[in-house]
């Protein structure tokens, strides 16, 4: 069964965290290898993340800050370079506006690596 719990950042949306122990990991799989290590159900206001990874608390942080920043900023394209860094930009801003501190550091510390431009 995935660990589903409300984001703390918009009580409408859910996050099911999903690891390999669930039956639906397989199915997922292939998602996450498409879409990354989390991604927003079209339409939905639902996030998956890939728990089977094994992440740190602060990386499955910053995971659902940038998968709700999608959902708050409307995006609805797959992909794309500049909805990407305004989802980090904005999950960044999530992150310290509730006090995960390291988890905003880790957007930060991976900004450039990402998007090819400084934060």
């Amino acid at each position: 069964m995935p660990k589903l719990y409300n984001s703390e950042w918009n009580d409408n949306i859910v996050v099911a965290v999903i690891d390999e122990g669930d039956y639906q990991y397989q199915t997922m799989a292939p998602l996450f290898n498409e879409y990354g290590y989390g991604f927003v159900a079209p339409n939905q206001k639902l996030v998956f993340i890939d728990g089977g990874k094994k992440f740190s608390r602060n990386t499955l942080k910053w995971i659902e800050a940038h998968e709700v920043a999608h959902i708050i900023l409307g995006h609805k394209k797959e992909k794309d370079s500049k909805d990407e860094i305004e989802a980090d930009t904005l999950a960044h801003k999530l992150l310290v506006g509730n006090g995960y501190y390291k988890a905003a550091q880790l957007v930060k510390d991976k900004f450039k690596e990402r998007h090819g431009i400084e934060f």
